[in-house]
């Protein structure tokens, strides 16, 4: 980590060299301006969060997260209760079930024991091999754990609550709040850059670079043309294959479940026999009629306006790089990172259905059903985000002639 070394940008595909780490400085693409990170290895803090983390997430599990009475019936539900309550509405909703469970279970999960196995593996230097496996299986899981998501779906269903019923906020919930600041804390300690040069050196910045060289899209490594990475094993390519044609038929895909999605009732809240359904539009006039506008900016931007800006941004991507557009190529590389950041808050709407489905299960007293629409938005979602994962920024600069590919 003394020395620079040779690096290919994932957005731009410019291969230049990445200096080395100064003290409260960033490292920024010349071209496109993605972050290199500060190069800083916090391994010690990094340990310590992550072991936090894990303890946070076992209490937010283990402890009641909330409750509901109602009419003098109570009943109370864990963080993971919500994917019951999908599934026992039908077999039609286990697809939004397994997503819930994904989001708020096993990709959390799943990344917080990635990333602790790489800091130990590191810190005895054991195994760079597994090192390298376990890195590559927490980046893959970064886009799909969505803690922070599902907390301000809580918040939300109990502000959908406060009419209904008394909610009691357990200590499961304080939990969840406690662990998100530690994830927080824990992704900006972590410098990815700085973990892989630890797992295995990138060619350094003497050795002279060679036209042919690859760089691999899971850690970055530039190397020589081959079938898998020297680092972490990955399939190498030169660019994702079939990158515009997939993310193509993903994006048409998403406008066409948008249409029902926004048609079909989310949910049915029935209240002493009488309730009507609420589609995602009027759930966001339900709560500015409460006098929740926050909260109804919250869930019209992540529920409407979010979807249709990555459907109408992934297509506008998808289109200039098949033409060839050579301006505004930074502008365009930015639009993608801000689709990639910003696309995940689309799911609250979906973790707001299914915390309610779970708790409120009162019977004639109360209760709330998911209904067909639910299950079209979160497909809007999933195949959202696996499109801006098949998109390759790199084929923009590519097609303008900017890279030597």
């Amino acid at each position: 980590m003394d020395t620079g070394h040779w690096l290919e940008c994932r957005d731009c595909g410019l291969l230049q060299i990445l200096p080395p780490p100064k003290p409260r400085h960033v490292r920024h693409c010349p071209r496109c301006h993605r972050s290199f990170g500060d190069g800083a290895n916090h391994g010690d803090a990094a340990r310590a969060l992550t072991l936090t983390a894990l303890v946070l997430f076992a209490l937010a599990n283990l402890n009641p997260f909330l409750g509901l009475s109602f009419g003098g019936r109570e009943t109370t539900i864990h963080l993971g209760s919500g994917v019951g309550g999908m599934a026992s509405h039908g077999s039609d909703l286990y697809p939004v079930a397994l997503m819930v469970l994904s989001i708020s279970i096993l990709a959390p999960l799943g990344r917080m024991a990635a990333l602790g196995l790489v800091l130990l593996e590191l810190r005895h230097n054991r195994n760079p091999r597994l090192a390298a496996l376990f890195m590559r299986a927490a980046d893959q899981l970064r886009v799909w754990s969505m803690l922070d998501v599902f907390l301000v779906g809580s918040l939300i269903a109990l502000t959908k609550l406060h009419d209904l019923a008394t909610v009691e906020v357990g200590i499961g919930l304080y939990m969840l709040g406690a662990l998100v600041i530690v994830m927080s804390l824990l992704e900006m300690t972590i410098d990815r850059h700085a973990i892989w040069q630890q797992i295995l050196p990138a060619p350094s910045a003497d050795t002279p670079a060679r036209p042919d060289w690859l760089g691999c899209e899971h850690c970055g490594m530039v190397q020589e043309p081959g079938e898998h990475c020297v680092r972490c094993a990955a399939h190498l390519h030169r660019r994702k294959p079939h990158s515009l044609d997939r993310a193509g038929a993903l994006v048409a895909t998403g406008f066409i479940l948008y249409v029902p999605a926004n048609l079909y009732p989310v949910l049915t809240v029935i209240s002493l026999g009488r309730g009507a359904p609420s589609t995602i539009l009027g759930g966001v006039m339900e709560l500015l009629n409460g006098q929740d506008w926050p909260l109804a900016v919250i869930v019209f931007v992540a529920s409407v306006a979010v979807p249709l800006m990555k459907l109408f941004g992934l297509g506008w991507l998808i289109l200039s790089a098949r033409r060839g557009l050579a301006h505004g190529l930074t502008d365009h590389t930015q639009l993608y990172r801000m689709i990639d950041l910003v696309g995940r808050w689309s799911t609250v709407d979906v973790v707001v259905a299914a915390l309610l489905t779970a708790l409120v299960t009162l019977g004639n007293l109360a209760e709330v059903r998911p209904g067909l629409g639910v299950l079209a938005f979160g497909g809007v979602v999933f195949v959202t985000i696996l499109a801006t994962e098949f998109f390759d920024p790199r084929l923009l600069w590519d097609a303008a002639g900017e890279n030597h590919a």
